[in-house]
Order: structure tokens, then sequence, then C-alpha cells
């Protein structure tokens, strides 16, 4: 009978590891296409033998463990190309858009515009009191200045499309730390009896694997199970069942920790989602709005340097700057005036006409370490038939008494541009480049030609309209050291302009290529991956059809094993 009983005791034992092995296949095969699933295996091995009539016998089956196919260091490989793809993939969709913006074929084309604008120049010189080419002048300036407006604007509404991305990221970091914090809970719950709580650990191995396209993040795993990561500069996210969130808080990327802190991590987040934002927002970004800025200032100053060196159709009754100081006490060439830089020393010609049409041509010195702007308006204010005035935070204005007017003939040393006095644009950036109002809809004020050394203006005189027409192929310093992707070059405004899309598609060819890059390299970690820890349906075929014979066969020795018992009960 012991012999009979152990043959149902292995039986038994068989037909129960069986049966758990076909539910670890049948469990690998419903989770086939489950993503971060790893392959689970049942380890079978020999139940301890027993010692029968000086025979030592086995006494069945049992399982060992039930394994998992994952490998750590595939895994954190994955995870580590993850991030740096992530941070590629979102740095190639917004200097996408840049390119976009700045594409020949949207409505704010640069390229053409300003093509239009010289032209229209060129234009003017060909017929300089000529109504009509005065009007397209100043319509198509207004379009060219228009077209700057809308770069800066798109650029600004880049740089808030990041910061929501920023937001929503970080607001997703959180809800994946709480995550992989609970799972920390139920992993150290399921596995205090012992046994590996291998589904659990896929899942928080998958969480682990989406916080890392977010951003930088490093992880160690202690022997009670717990994970803990870190973000790149060491501060914890995850530490056993508890998470440190991370906010958003004029404009830096901060992460509390268990005292209540916040720790500044912006800088040290450089890859990822997150880092790539980052560094579109604050370097990207801003160097080509740099670079904008520094083409829109050069050509102003371009443009309003000339032309405030000429004379338009008549004369000015009152005029008034475009630019202020908040100190106008302050020497020149220290003061806040957007181009004091510019400010050198010598002279402004101004011509004054009596009530019987009289000229008289009054110099007036200009010394930028010496003289402020509350002084320059004393020297203007003592000519007779004059009057000048300036205050603090507001613009130099010249105004002519009853029967006077008043005009230009030169200004060696950059004042009246300075000023934003007898110039053509408004500004200094692309986001607030205009034309002045003295110009605006044509008019007499466009200065076109030059007064002569009597004060006089010969009709038809286009010099100074041709003198800004050629400005076209004048080179100039253009530029920023402080933030620009193009650098300082010496060149003409249109080919600036064209260096600058150059540096776009350079940059977009470069960050396309690190893309594609840590594309294949994810893919091909993802196929290691898959083939240590994915699921074969053939294979697990062959071992549902290896584990159901071996439970048939059970099933047999237990039927086999009954005949055998009643047929010894049977024996009379």
């Amino acid at each position: 009978m012991s012999g009979l009983g152990s043959i149902f005791n292995i039986a038994g034992s068989a037909l129960s590891v069986h049966k758990y092995d076909i539910e670890v296949t049948s469990n690998n095969i419903a989770n086939v296409d489950t993503p971060g699933y790893s392959r689970q295996t049942a380890l079978l091995q020999a139940s301890s033998p027993e010692k029968s009539n000086n025979l030592i016998l086995g006494r069945g089956v049992e399982i060992d463990a039930v394994t998992s196919a994952s490998d750590r260091f595939i895994e954190g490989r994955l995870q580590e190309q993850g991030t740096s793809l992530s941070f590629y993939q979102e740095q190639n969709t917004y200097v996408s858009n840049i390119e976009q913006v700045l594409s020949p074929d949207s409505d704010a084309d640069v390229s053409s515009m300003l093509s239009t604008f010289w032209n229209s120049w060129q234009e003017v010189a060909n017929n300089p009191s000529g109504t009509a080419e005065r009007t397209i002048l100043s319509d198509n300036s207004a379009l060219l200045s228009e077209a700057f407006n809308r770069l800066d604007s798109e650029m600004q509404g880049l740089v808030k499309d990041v910061n929501d991305s920023l937001a929503v990221g970080v607001e997703a970091v959180n809800v994946l730390s709480r995550d992989i914090a609970g799972l920390n809970e139920q992993i150290m719950e399921a596995e205090a009896g012992g046994g590996a709580a291998h589904t659990l650990r896929d899942i928080r191995n998958t969480k682990v694997g989406e916080l890392s396209e977010y951003m930088n993040i490093s992880t160690f795993e202690t022997q009670e199970g717990n994970l803990t990561i870190m973000a790149g500069n060491g501060i914890d996210i995850v530490r056993g069942n508890s998470s440190f969130d991370m906010e958003m808080s004029d404009g830096k990327v901060l992460l509390s920790d268990s005292g209540g802190n916040m720790w500044d991590i912006t800088e040290s987040t450089d890859s990822g989602k997150i880092g790539g934002w980052l560094d579109m927002r604050d370097n990207v970004l801003p160097g080509y709005q740099t670079d904008l800025d520094a083409l829109s200032r050069a050509l102003i100053w371009q443009v309003n340097s000339q032309h405030s060196q000429g004379t338009g159709l008549q004369n000015f009754n009152a005029v008034s700057g475009s630019y202020a100081a908040s100190d106008t006490s302050v020497v020149l060439e220290s003061s806040d005036l957007t181009y004091h830089d510019k400010i050198v020393s010598g002279e402004v010609k101004l011509w004054v006409v009596d009530g019987n049409g009289t000229a008289s041509s009054h110099s007036i010195n200009i010394d930028p370490s010496i003289d402020t702007l509350a002084g320059l308006a004393n020297k203007f204010d003592s000519l007779e038939g004059i009057s000048a005035q300036v205050s603090d935070g507001t613009s130099f204005g010249i105004s002519s008494d009853i029967g006077y007017s008043f005009a230009f003939s030169e200004d060696t040393g950059n004042v009246l541009a300075a000023l934003g006095i007898n110039t053509f644009f408004t500004g200094d950036a692309a986001g607030n480049m205009g034309v002045n109002d003295t110009v605006k809809s044509g008019g007499d004020f466009i200065a076109a030609g030059r007064l002569d050394g009597s004060g006089n203006r010969a009709v038809g005189d286009n010099s100074n309209a041709m003198a800004i027409a050629d400005l076209q192929f004048t080179s100039m310093t253009i530029g920023d050291t402080d933030g620009g992707t193009v650098g300082v070059l010496e060149t003409t405004v249109e080919n600036f302009y064209h260096t600058l899309l150059g540096s776009v598609g350079t940059l977009a060819s470069g960050i396309s290529m690190n893309k594609d890059t840590s594309e294949a390299m994810v893919q091909q970690l993802t196929d290691m991956r898959d083939s240590f820890s994915g699921v074969s349906l053939d294979e697990e075929m062959i071992n549902l059809m290896t584990s159901q014979s071996a439970y048939a066969a059970a099933a047999k020795l237990i039927t086999t094993a009954d005949e055998m018992l009643n047929t010894l009960l049977n024996i009379k």
C-alpha cells in the first residue's frame, strides 16, 4: 500500500505542478502584446527523494520558483537611450516650428520684404517728389516692420508653448513618481513572505521608463525591493513609498524634499523631454530672438542714421524724437538712450528759416562725454526762433516759433538718429520696430534729398534716397555676442538674415541626425530586450503542449494506480 500511496502522491504533485506550469504559460500568452511585460518561467525541480527498502526513490516534482526574463543592463540602457531620444524628438519638433516661422513661404517673409523695401527707395529716388512712390515706400516699410513684429510674436508664442509643455510635463512626472512609490509599497507587501512580484515589477519598470522619457534620472534598488529614483543632481524623486513633487516657479524646475525644501534642478535636468524643452526655451529660442533683434536694430539704425542727414519736401515746425532717457542729466555716452553708444563727437547743422524765407545755419557741437540731454536742449533752445524741451522719460522735442521753420542738413555726431529726430523707423528690436509718424502714409517728410550749402532744396534732388537705397549693399557690424546663434558679422542686412536661416537649417539637420541615431539605438535595444524578455507564441505553444502532455500522463498515472489498487482489493 505504501508503494501505491507514493504513486498517488507523485502523480498528484505532477498534476499540481503542471497545472501551475500551464497557468504561467497562459499568462505569457495573454500578455504577448503587453508593453513592458517580461516572460515568466516556472522552474521545476525534483522533490526530495526518500529511502525505501535500501532504495532511494524519487517522490515527484515541485515548483522551485517562477522567474522573470528581465535583464537589468538592457533595461537600464533602454531607459538612458529613451531619455536621449525624447530630448531630440522635442528639439526636432520645435526647431521644425522655427523653420516654419522663418520659412520663405511664411506670412512674415523678411527676405522678400527687404528686397521690396530697398526697391521702394529706388523708386522714390527715381521720382523724389512723387506722392505715389512715397506712399508705396511708407506702406512697404510698414509691412516690413509688421513682418519683424510677427516673427517676434511667433517666437514668443513658441516660448509660451514650451512653458505650457513644461507645466504639463512636470505634472506628468509627479503622477508617475506617485505611482512608482505606490508600486514600491505593493511590491514590498507582496514579497514579504518570499517570492517575487514579477507583474508588479514589470509595471514599475514600465513606469520608470515613462519617467525617464521626461528627464534624466538614476535609480538603485534596495535589498527589500524598494526602488529609489533620483534627479540629475542626486535629489530623490522617489524613495520607498514616498514621492517628492516637482513644480514650475518663475520658469525654474523645482523639486521638493522630505523637509519641505525646494531645490532648483533646472540646470541638472539636461535630457529627456523636460531637458529638451528647457534647452529650447533658455538657449535656442532666445538665441534666434537675439539674432532677429540684432538684425532689426542694425537695419533701423542704418536707415535712420542716413535718413537724418537729409530733408523732405518741406521744413519742420515741430518734431519729437522717438527715443527717451530716464535721466536727462546723465552724459549722453552713459545714458540709457537706446542708441547712446552710436553718438560720437561732432556737430548738428540746423537751418532756421524766418517769415521772409531767409535761412540761417547753426552748428551745434556734440561731445557725448560732456553733453547731457538737458544741456543739448538748452543749446537748441538758445537759437532764435527755436524752442527745445526734454524731461526724464520723455522724448526730445524741437519746435519753431510762430513764423519760423527749420530743417537739418547734416549730423556728424549721430545725435539726431539717436534721439529719433528726422528718422524713418522707430524701435530697436524685432518686436517694436515701426515706421515713424512723420513719414507714415508717405508725405513730405520722407528725406529723399539734402539741403545745399545755402540751406536750399534742389528740385528733384534724390541724393539721400539713393544713399539709403545703396544701404542694401553696404556692410556693417551686425550681431550680438551675448546669446546670439550667428555671432557678430561684418555683412549686409540681407546676408545676415540668410546666414540666420542657414543657421536654423544646420541646427535642424544636426538634431534630426541625433534623433535618427537615438531611434536606431532604442530600436536595437528594444529588439535585444524582446529577444530576451519578450513572449514568443511559438515557444509558448511548445511549452503548453509539453505541460499538457505531462499533465495528461500524470492523470493516466493516477488511473493506473487506481486500477492497481482495485486489483489488490479484489484479490480473495
